[in-house]
């Protein structure tokens, strides 16, 4: 799986920080499949493929609350 996310790296760049500087849930699942979409035109493994689907959903699954609000924006967070 390191091979898989150092693929992953070369071509989608530092996922988690992109991921966690979206407002919404909403947002970075749209970066999830703009990401899958450029990974597959780089790189025709499905294996690296689907490792990357996962990996993102675990990113967003940590960092989004039920209601679709990133957790790591605290000040943001805090006012709702």
């Amino acid at each position: 799986m390191d091979s898989e996310l150092s693929i992953i790296k070369k071509y989608c760049g530092n996922i988690e920080e992109r991921i966690k500087a979206c407002k919404n849930r909403d947002i970075a699942e749209q970066l999830r499949c703009r990401l899958c979409f450029e990974l597959g035109e780089n790189c025709k493994s499905e294996i690296v493929i689907n490792v990357l689907h996962e990996y993102v959903n675990k990113i967003i699954n940590n960092t989004f609350d039920k209601k679709g609000r990133n957790k790591t924006l605290e000040s943001d967070y805090e006012t709702r």
